[in-house]
């Protein structure tokens, strides 16, 4: 008698391959480890299935022996291998890859359980210094969701910035872990799991662990064991602890649901809110999801009864929602990206001993460089986009290639260009700012001036001692950050995204405009925002001043609606690239002449990307989309198998399910 074994492999095969095991390996395991032979080299597998054979096997081909098997009970349990199948099957992504993902750099490299070590789980043990108070708003939310903590329910917290958000689910969190439970709460970045455990520890006794990119492999290691061996309480992660192996997971919950780094943009490309929601829906346990700007896909939802929306409309603190000033710089022409209306309210809040916040969207010193005579302008040799003017470092970058260049004296036709820079980063801001307040404490936070964990870590610290004045910053600041002593923040330029060619544009600029604005007055005083814009009369901006985003949101549903677009229909969007523009052109015009003809189906494309040039490489896409999911699912898979049959040389391909990004 044999045992035929189905074994996943890390490669971008979209199969398992059968081994034969033999009588006395009868002991394999699915979800454990084996070693086995893949073309001309051993590699480690995943076992996926078993059946056992009393006869002959029957196959094309000479089935290969499994060379070893590593472990005796499986490194990734059903419910963790359930998730993967499905993930591969919805994304179009090989399988092997999937599981390797989810896996420990010491589970992947074959290395035995039993000399794996893992730091001491005690270190981590909290004890709470006060209880948990909610308002009469909270309450009532917290009484009705403690329900439904038994049963699968999809439940959204909807509450303006600073409404408490956070103590509502350290409240269920407390709840949970009373009956033993294990609790995994989702931030969409790495910079706000040190805040989310702060706030966690000081309410709920318990074991609380961290999991994102940053941690080295044996902490990540220690993660993975602790929670599979229900050792930790609580796990605060980004993205990537959707797949993390609990042993009692009972609550779920995705804070800043809204965020676009929930999702995954290289290689596998899932979102980490949907699957969580897969996941509870799995395991039958509540998943909560939370944003004083939800995402309208979670709001559509609502709509439909897909889940159940809670609103908080107060602030925790019982400060005011703050002041908005709209500041028009075709009439008050700001000097180094700061009005005379800005400068002049900074003034008055660093006299009065507050700090300041100021957000641009863009690092760097400026957008770009441009000779005044010759109207020459830095554009990138390998892409079609403009190259960032940074100052410190005296080059030019391409924030979407990667190139750098040193700044010629005359790059331009004249003989003596007249270097100017055009629009504004980080630091022509942070330059500016010095000028006007020299004697103010003034520090800039973007992924130039913070490259790590700590560094983060510091601002943080730096800010909540009141030992920064005026920060600078980008989205980094905009995501969930309590500053107590903030009272004003200073949008410089929303316009950029005002006039985006992405259909989503509109609704990213509102949460970024509501996200930053919450920054302020969250505490003791009631807060200011000042937003300078050329485009004052714009739409977006009277709907969102007058009634704030969920009035917006109401009446861009409409216009999805209208259009056919997400949330109101599903998408996927195939992307090509090549050194050859006709070749990544040409594989996207034959799939759609095969593909299209399908009333159920309707495509756009296929077309330039929007940054059609890259690094000298071409750029298409092609963009499919129906109203209902699993027609487009079957057509998407369709799709892949043909592009795999074919083989396009030359060409790189990918497959972008529900994309959030048309780059």
């Amino acid at each position: 008698m044999e045992i035929i074994v189905k074994v996943a492999v890390n490669y971008p095969l979209y199969t398992t391959f059968d081994y034969v095991a033999k009588t006395h390996h009868k002991s394999i395991v699915i979800g454990s480890r084996v070693k086995v032979s893949f073309g001309n080299k051993d590699v480690i597998g995943i076992v996926i299935d078993k059946e056992k054979k009393t006869g002959k096997v029957e196959s094309k081909f000479r089935l290969k022996n499994i060379k070893e098997v590593i472990d005796d009970s499986p490194v990734i349990n059903d419910e963790i291998l359930n998730l993967c199948q499905w993930a591969s099957n919805y994304y179009q992504y090989p399988l092997g890859q999937i599981i390797f993902s989810t896996l420990p750099t010491q589970i992947k490299r074959g290395i035995k359980k039993d000399r794996i070590n893992i730091y001491n789980k005690n270190d981590t043990k909290y004890f709470a210094r006060k209880e948990i108070m909610l308002n009469h708003e909270q309450e009532k939310i917290y009484k009705n969701i403690k329900q439904k903590i038994n049963d699968y329910s999809s439940i959204l917290i909807s509450g303006i910035t600073g409404s408490g958000k956070t103590e509502l689910y350290i409240k269920i969190s407390d709840e949970i872990i009373k009956k033993k439970g294990q609790i995994l709460i989702i931030v969409p970045e790495i910079n706000l799991t040190p805040q989310t455990i702060d706030r966690f520890q000081e309410y709920i006794k318990s074991t609380i662990y961290s999991y994102h990119s940053s941690l080295t492999d044996k902490e990540k290691m220690t993660v993975w064991k602790l929670s599979s061996t229900n050792q930790l309480d609580i796990v605060i992660g980004t993205r990537s602890s959707i797949f993390l192996p609990f042993d009692n997971l009972k609550l779920i919950v995705v804070d800043e649901e809204h965020d676009s780094s929930l999702k995954q943009q290289e290689k596998f490309k899932y979102h980490a809110r949907d699957l969580a929601i897969i996941r509870a829906k799995k395991l039958n346990i509540p998943i909560i999801i939370g944003s004083a700007t939800p995402s309208f896909e979670s709001i559509y939802n609502s709509i439909i009864d897909k889940s159940i929306k809670y609103k908080l409309t107060k602030r925790y603190f019982k400060t005011e929602l703050p002041k908005i000033v709209l500041i028009d710089l075709n009439k008050d022409t700001p000097n180094n990206g700061i009005s005379g209306y800005l400068a002049k309210s900074i003034k008055q809040q660093l006299k009065l001993k507050k700090q300041v916040i100021l957000f641009i969207g863009r690092r760097g010193f400026s957008h770009a460089l441009t000779c005044k005579n010759c109207k020459w302008i830095s554009k990138c040799k390998r892409c079609i986009s403009f190259m960032t003017y940074h100052k410190t470092q005296k080059n030019l970058k391409c924030h979407h290639c990667g190139s750098i260049e040193k700044i010629s004296p005359n790059p331009g036709d004249c003989q003596s260009c007249d270097l100017v820079p055009l629009g504004y980063g980080t630091q022509r801001i942070e330059d500016g700012i010095k000028k006007l307040f020299p004697t103010a404490n003034v520090s800039r936070i973007d992924s130039d001036s913070v490259t790590n964990i700590k560094k983060l870590k510091q601002f943080i610290n730096q800010m909540k001692n009141k030992e920064i004045d005026i920060l600078i910053g980008t989205q980094m600041i905009a995501k969930g950050h309590d500053f107590p002593n903030v009272s004003l923040v200073g949008i410089i330029d929303v316009d950029s995204g005002l006039y985006s060619t992405d259909f989503r544009g509109l609704e990213r600029t509102a949460q970024l405009i509501t996200q930053v604005s919450g920054r302020s007055g969250r505490k003791s005083t009631r807060g200011h925002v000042i937003l300078q814009t050329r485009n004052p009369d714009h739409p977006l901006l009277k709907t969102l001043l007058k009634g704030g985003y969920e009035e917006f949101s109401r009446e861009n549903l409409k216009e999805r609606q209208a259009s056919c677009l997400p949330p109101y229909s599903h998408i996927s969007l195939v992307k090509s690239s090549s050194i050859h523009k006709n070749k990544s052109l040409n594989l996207l015009n034959n799939i759609r002449k095969k593909f299209s003809g399908d009333d159920r189906v309707f495509v756009f494309g296929p077309a330039e990307s929007p940054i059609g040039r890259r690094g000298n490489v071409y750029h298409h896409q092609i963009m499919f989309g129906s109203k209902n999911r699993s027609i487009l699912n079957n057509k998407t898979r369709q799709i892949r198998e043909y592009i795999e049959e074919k083989k396009p040389y030359n060409v790189r391909w990918s497959i972008d399910i529900d994309p959030i990004d048309f780059y």
